[in-house]
């Protein structure tokens, strides 16, 4: 349980409490949004836990942090910075939604390290997972734009839910060979937070606990990542 990342994400409102309509339709009790990490201190501080989880994964063996257009592109920059100060000096890259049609970048779809040697190795890191749609895209324009490797995927939190037989997250590394990693799970969130003083807030008492709770029993679903 990475609580010092939970309680980072409490404190600068990156997860909240209430209830949200996803775009699944799913009516859940809380909602995770790093893109409110606006700030310096705040998105170094997130591309510290995400480079030390991709440290502890892959012990240096990659090549590229990529991130999907448009919210995980800071992550892609943030976490390269970090593993930097780490001495691991690895390339960032990140997709457009469209292609460049001008300038000296013209038809590309990427943007950072696109111009790669055959074969280099890629770790994805992005928010959250839900469907894995956006993934299986990136997955496959990397590897047949680039001729690259994805090694893995390194999200914040892991929501633990079922997708349409298993763990949306199981169901994607089963289909896509793909290997996903999480920071933390929504699981080890809601203990860590449940009636805790946080710096003199207490974000989860025992009513969230409980639409929580209804909430997993619903859509929760075992999942086997680390």
């Amino acid at each position: 349980m990475n609580t010092q990342f939970i309680e980072f994400l409490a404190k600068n409102n990156a997860i909240r409490f209430g209830e949200f309509i996803l775009k699944s339709g799913r009516t859940s009790p809380y909602f995770i949004d790093l893109g409110v990490l606006t700030n310096g201190s705040a998105i170094t501080e997130l591309g510290k836990h995400y480079a030390n989880k991709i440290n502890e994964v892959y012990k240096g063996d990659f090549d590229v942090v990529f991130g999907p257009a448009y919210k995980a592109i800071p992550l892609a920059i943030s976490s390269a910075m970090a593993l930097n100060y780490m001495g691991l000096d690895k390339k960032w890259l990140f997709d457009r939604k469209e292609v460049k049609l001008h300038g000296a970048d013209a038809n590309s779809l990427f943007v950072g390290s696109q111009n790669l040697d055959i074969g280099q190795k890629v770790v994805i890191v992005d928010d959250v997972m839900t469907t894995g749609g956006t993934k299986v895209e990136a997955i496959t324009r990397l590897e047949k734009s680039l001729k690259a490797e994805v090694m893995g995927i390194v999200v914040a939190v892991d929501r633990m839910e079922i997708n349409r037989r298993r763990s949306a997250i199981d169901e994607f590394v089963e289909e896509t060979g793909v290997e996903v990693h999480a920071i933390t799970d929504i699981k080890s969130v809601f203990q860590h937070l449940h009636n805790r003083d946080v710096d003199g807030k207490v974000y989860v008492d025992d009513k969230i606990y409980k639409a929580y709770e209804d909430y997993m029993k619903k859509y929760g679903a075992v999942s086997t990542i680390s």
